[in-house]
């Protein structure tokens, strides 16, 4: 029998998302004051137009890339975890079999104080309590770290693949 379980997980924003936000939509008001103060705007008011539109417009799009989701997919032992983008783009961030997990505990933020962000994917707000910390290890490739938040529907599949002596006390 197959087994599918996924869970979405909005990312909050954080105190520099917000100025990152509130910084490019202030760039571009200076940009649109600057065209109607140099006189700009009424000397050439076709191009001055396109010019504020395409300001408005790529604002925008720059402020909804901080819309993040993650999402967990766990599909017959594979554990896949999809970074969202506004809504509209999506990132494959880490595949892994769940018969390679080596560890999985309550996250602790000195549990990564020895570990390369390379190897670390961050899938949940660090603030979160019900965060955990999963390593999986990868021939070849080495240690993985996923830090994520999962319900209790993710985490009952996950205990149902990885090896006996972790699932004993995974999640607790």
């Amino acid at each position: 029998m197959d087994t599918f379980f996924e869970q979405i997980v909005a990312i909050r924003k954080t105190g520099k998302s917000l100025a990152a936000v509130f910084g490019i939509w202030f760039l571009v008001l200076v940009c649109i004051l600057f065209l109607v103060l140099s006189g700009l705007l009424f000397r050439f008011l076709p191009m001055a137009l396109l010019v504020e539109f395409g300001l408005c417009y790529g604002a925008y799009k720059l402020t909804v890339r901080f819309n993040l989701e993650y999402e967990y997919i766990v599909t017959n032992g594979i554990m896949d975890v999809d970074k969202i983008i506004a809504k509209s783009s999506r990132k494959r961030m880490l595949s892994f079999d769940l018969q390679t997990v080596s560890r999985i505990e309550k996250f602790n933020p000195s549990l990564l104080n020895n570990v390369s962000p390379k190897e670390t994917v961050i899938a949940c707000n660090l603030d979160d309590p019900d965060a955990y910390l999963l390593v999986s290890e990868t021939e070849g490739k080495g240690n993985r770290y996923l830090v994520f938040a999962p319900d209790e529907r993710i985490r009952s599949a996950v205990v149902k693949f990885v090896p006996k002596y972790i699932s004993n006390s995974a999640f607790k």
